[in-house]
């Protein structure tokens, strides 16, 4: 693989990583600090709620699957199955998925008008940070 070519993908799925991981951080605080949907603020949450689901499917889960698409290909290419680091990276990356999927989950049931605090939502944004530290510090140190 040329260089240039690299760089670019490395650059892309870097890019697409910020993008899903700001996408869901901002989910998480949305759900942290949202109410049920009643009173004088429901239109205003509500305006909010729908455009943080569309943004959320057509920005951060595209973002998400980028991010997987161009990591696989640049691992697949380069031979890193062969090293532990990437293993961790891959559950840490396949955890954050599935936070997405229960983010996204849950925006869709307050749209259809629940009320119930999602499970563990306190946990959502620190266990993004934490995670996406993790796989940063695998990236750039490869310690094994």
């Amino acid at each position: 693989m040329p260089a240039m070519t690299y760089q670019l993908l490395k650059m892309a799925h870097v890019a697409a990583a910020v993008a899903w991981l700001a996408g869901s951080l901002f989910v998480s605080l949305f759900l942290l600090s949202s109410q049920p949907q009643d009173g004088d603020e429901a239109p205003k949450e509500r305006k909010m709620l729908k455009a943080l689901r569309r943004w959320t499917l057509f920005v951060t889960t595209p973002a998400m699957v980028i991010t997987w698409l161009i990591g696989l290909h640049l691992a697949m290419t380069f031979g890193w199955f062969a090293m532990n680091w990437i293993w961790i990276k891959v559950a840490c990356a396949l955890a954050l998925s599935g936070l997405l999927g229960l983010q996204s989950a849950s925006l869709r049931r307050m749209a259809n008008g629940s009320a119930h605090r999602p499970p563990m939502v306190d946990l959502y944004a620190p266990f993004t940070v934490v995670a996406s530290a993790a796989i940063v510090t695998l990236v750039v140190v490869k310690p094994f």
